[in-house]
């Protein structure tokens, strides 16, 4: 599905396997490119909403993975296998996905399943850049889901959209690397930056607006991270 302009959402929910996180297509001035590649279960569904999105998956140059769990780049050796795609990751996250880690890779406690170990083949940085058809992906970095965390600020047709992966309103858990600590410090540095839209990890294909009042109120919720049911009730939400 387009979200805007070069930019499609191939993978998530009701859109492939239920285990796959958001999957988004990115056409850069040398080629596609990925932000997270979903699961080895979703893998062919991914690839074919790619050619419907009027892409080759064979043009696919690189995965930019938002951190390294399962259903973000548990797909990632598959994308390599069939066409030499680069994947880059914080260095954070790295160790897990190279042996394949299914505890810190969440292959194993929330899906039942083994990780594949993956070679990493570049590191993602606070502040790296790269260019597409008429947009720029800059990379944030977000740890606290895990220390590897990273985001994404796409700037498109004078909007700003953050790409969150789980950095917004993902689980909380020591087992996969979360930090409270380093979360909060992430969602100060969200929400002191603007955004038109926002999406994140497990949505359907869409853009959500009023990006800047949402991301205060995720923050604001911060307790819905360890358990759905608690949020500050003494506050207002408009969402």
């Amino acid at each position: 599905m387009k979200l805007l302009h070069n930019i499609y959402q191939v993978g998530g929910p009701g859109m492939t396997h239920f285990f796959d996180a958001t999957v988004y297509l990115i056409k850069g001035t040398q080629g596609w490119f990925l932000i997270d590649c979903g699961t080895p279960e979703g893998y062919e569904q991914i690839k074919a909403n790619i050619r419907r999105a009027g892409a080759d998956p064979a043009d696919i140059r690189r995965i930019l993975g938002t951190h390294g769990h399962y259903d973000h780049v548990g797909a990632a050796h598959l994308w390599k296998e069939e066409f030499g795609c680069e994947l880059l990751l914080h260095e954070r996250d790295t160790a897990q996905v190279e042996t394949g880690d299914s505890l810190k890779t969440s292959a194993a406690i929330l899906y039942g399943t083994a990780s594949t170990p993956c070679r990493v083949d570049g590191r993602i940085e606070e502040g790296d850049i790269w260019q597409g058809e008429d947009l720029t992906v800059e990379a944030v970095y977000t740890p606290g889901h895990t220390m590897g965390s990273v985001s994404f600020d796409v700037t498109a047709g004078g909007y700003h959209l953050l790409v969150a992966g789980d950095a917004v309103w993902g689980g909380f858990s020591a087992k996969i690397g979360s930090d409270e600590a380093a979360w909060r410090a992430t969602l100060d540095k969200i929400t002191a930056r603007h955004f038109d839209f926002y999406t994140f990890g497990h949505v359907n294909a869409q853009l959500i607006a009023d990006a800047d009042q949402r991301l205060k109120e995720a923050k604001m919720a911060f307790a819905n991270y360890y358990n759905p049911w608690f949020k500050t009730f003494f506050e207002e939400y408009h969402y």
